[in-house]
């Protein structure tokens, strides 16, 4: 004879301490589990911005809503996060493949050669070429 066990719920003081936006413990415990799918989604899905609409709909919240909660949870926003996950997706295809800066550029979701170059220095303190190279190397 089995039992079945309920799934391990977040120790709503935890949520708490963790920054998740919610008076209720319920409704705390309930949001995590939102946005958490919603962070998963972001981690799969296109690198699109419409993805970000995606991801507040996979949650089931409204789009500043969403944003909000968010940031108050993981520290940054979904554009942010977005954002980062272009610059770990282009690192990648920068060490693996031959394409150049500008296709990879607009395969991860830039729009522009000057933004991407921007955005990958800040985060990586090398411009995209010379990262490619130093990884090569």
């Amino acid at each position: 004879m089995t039992r079945d066990v309920p799934p391990m719920r977040p120790c709503p003081n935890a949520l708490a301490a963790l920054g998740v936006p919610a008076k209720k413990w319920l409704t705390r415990i309930d949001l995590y589990h939102q946005l958490k799918a919603a962070q998963t989604y972001l981690e799969t899905a296109p690198l699109e911005e419409s993805s970000i609409c995606q991801a507040a709909m996979e949650a089931g919240l409204s789009l500043h809503h969403f944003i909000r909660n968010f940031h108050e949870l993981f520290g940054v926003t979904p554009h942010q996060f977005l954002g980062k996950r272009r610059i770990e997706v282009a690192k990648q295809k920068l060490k693996e493949s031959d394409l150049t800066v500008t296709e990879i550029a607009l395969e991860v979701g830039f729009k522009d050669l000057s933004a991407f170059g921007r955005e990958f220095k800040s985060e990586t303190t090398q411009t995209p070429r010379q990262y490619r190279k130093s990884s090569r190397a």
